[in-house]
């Protein structure tokens, strides 16, 4: 092959590795970028917001496993996207992110748009690199890419000045790598041997995204029942780790480190399959308690006794090492039972009446779902609610509140995973956590993308008001609140979202639930459905 310009090595990478969209929001430093993607098979599909373009590629990559490419704009345009590249990171979402760069030719002169990308993208991938070099790019671009795909994986950052697109360079291989990774350790009858020795009852499985992410449910459900292991979901576990209906599944462990403890010290051993039992407040125990003997697995070695000192490290692909583990247990073909869900408890837990009428609602909604529909949530007032009838429900696709804590995750995860399946993803937010990317609407309505929104309306942030109750020790009835609501005008959520191309409906009472749920499933663009909820 002769000398290619930059602009045609991006072509050349988006052909070897066959990535079908890139995702962006563009700005000056990225036209002669966006000239090479018009060039190439891939489709570029537009965000309104850096926040929502890598949110939508995180979706995307969620389901497909490969790391999805975000194009975003030098330094400004990388800033904006920082907090969901951080839950990426995070979350271990593949992600290869490549901003543009001012000319190179002037950068010694600090121009307007130069910066230093990589000390800021440094914060929220595992990997930042600026090419110096037309010559160099080809090889960036594979090890980016491959990086992205490794273990841990997450997102990587590719800094390219905008003037090597179009200069020309005579290295242009590609190869297109593949990963042989289905490692398994030589020890694992020790481990099966060391499982089986645990005395009865004593013994708890904890479920990190990892086990989502490598498909290993199944494995952990045969792994719980020949063991007679309980299970939990940790917890901000991201995607589905577990299956809600095995008989020992006792839930997602809660978010505080007092309450973790309570829910482990009544166990001898914990196998811990996964990154880590994360937490979100600290109120005064640790979160494992010191006596726990720890058995962890993870894929990536830095994952192992990093957040707390462990008995046994297993180092191993999660799939093939869970097949194999319980296939050295004898669970390889056993099938696991299935609880039976409790409709007459759901329905007097959240009665149709009195001060929380609205709960009976996304009750209904829930119900009207397939039970393989991802549902999404994301730290709003409701988030707890939903999380339980869903796990109730038996719902196994089901999307936690962002892992590194910035919301503006949800909307935009919802897009990304309706455009990867062809399926519609069903996030419920609130009005105020949807405004930090309610944008992603517009990208659902111009692709048209299928997803529904569910987004309760308060007019206030009700998780914070019950954080600030918990953490003062006061009660509502006592307390001055300030800043917490956004009434007086109040913000008309039906409006913006139609602004943004989305069908809207109101959900105001449990019989009609059923029509606004089919109208909306079988549209080919988003849907936006209010839930008025009450004070």
């Amino acid at each position: 092959m002769g000398n290619r310009t930059g602009g045609e090595l991006i072509q050349d990478f988006l052909e070897t590795y066959s990535i079908p969209f890139v995702f962006g929001n563009p700005g000056t430093t990225e036209t002669s970028f966006l000239a090479a993607v018009a060039a190439s098979k891939a489709t570029y599909v537009l965000a309104l917001h850096e926040s929502s373009a890598v949110g939508i590629a995180v979706g995307y990559a969620l389901i497909t496993g490969a790391p999805s490419v975000v194009s975003l704009h030098t330094y400004p345009g990388l800033a904006n996207g920082m907090f969901n590249m951080r839950n990426a990171l995070m979350s271990g979402v593949p992600l290869l992110v490549i901003n543009g760069q001012q000319d190179s030719r002037f950068l010694i002169h600090n121009p307007v748009l130069g910066a230093p990308n990589t000390t800021l993208a440094g914060t929220a991938t595992k990997y930042a690199y600026e090419v110096t070099r037309t010559d160099d790019l080809a090889v960036a671009l594979q090890r980016c890419y491959l990086q992205a795909r490794l273990q841990p994986a997450g997102p990587v950052f590719l800094s390219i000045p905008m003037n090597f697109m179009l200069e020309e360079t005579g290295c242009t291989t590609f190869k297109r790598t593949r990963i042989i990774e289905d490692a398994v350790p030589c020890g694992i009858g020790e481990l099966a041997g060391v499982l089986k020795g645990v005395p009865a009852g004593k013994l708890v499985i904890v479920t990190d995204y990892a086990v989502g992410a490598a498909h290993g449910i199944d494995a952990v459900s045969r792994i719980a029942s020949a063991l007679g292991a309980d299970i939990y979901a940790a917890p901000f576990h991201v995607q589905g780790t577990v299956d809600p209906l095995h008989p020992n599944f006792r839930g997602q462990l809660p978010p505080t480190t007092r309450r973790i403890n309570e829910a482990l010290s009544r166990y001898h051993t914990m196998l811990l399959i996964g990154e880590k039992v994360d937490s979100f407040t600290y109120d005064g125990l640790s979160a494992l308690p010191p006596e726990l003997r720890v058995i962890q697995l993870a894929p990536a070695a830095g994952q192992l006794g990093f957040d707390f000192p462990c008995d046994i490290a297993v180092l191993g692909d999660i799939h093939a090492t869970l097949n194999a583990l319980a296939a050295a247990l004898g669970g390889e073909a056993k099938a696991a039972a299935v609880r039976a869900i409790d409709e007459a408890a759901l329905d007097a837990k959240y009665p149709a009446s009195g001060a929380h009428a609205s709960n009976a609602l996304i009750l209904s909604v829930l119900r009207h779902l397939d039970r393989m529909t991802h549902v999404i949530t994301e730290g709003s007032s409701e988030d707890a609610i939903v999380q339980e009838m869903a796990t109730a429900l038996g719902f196994r696709n089901v999307h936690f509140s962002p892992r590194g804590g910035g919301l503006g995750w949800a909307m935009p995860l919802g897009v990304g995973i309706g455009l990867a399946t062809g399926k519609p993803a069903v996030c419920f937010v609130g009005d105020g956590g949807s405004m930090y990317s309610i944008h992603a609407l517009w990208t659902a309505a111009k692709y048209a993308i299928p997803c529904v929104f569910v987004c309760f309306v308060n007019h206030e942030y009700r998780l914070l008001k019950d954080l600030w109750c918990n953490e003062m020790r006061t009660t509502f009835e006592t307390t001055h609140f300030v800043g917490l609501d956004f009434s007086d005008p109040n913000v008309d959520m039906q409006k913006i979202a139609e602004g943004f191309g989305a069908r809207t409906e109101r959900i105001s009472s449990l019989d009609v639930v059923g029509g606004v749920l089919s109208r909306a499933l079988a549209h080919a663009g988003p849907s936006f459905l209010i839930i008025d909820r009450e004070p």
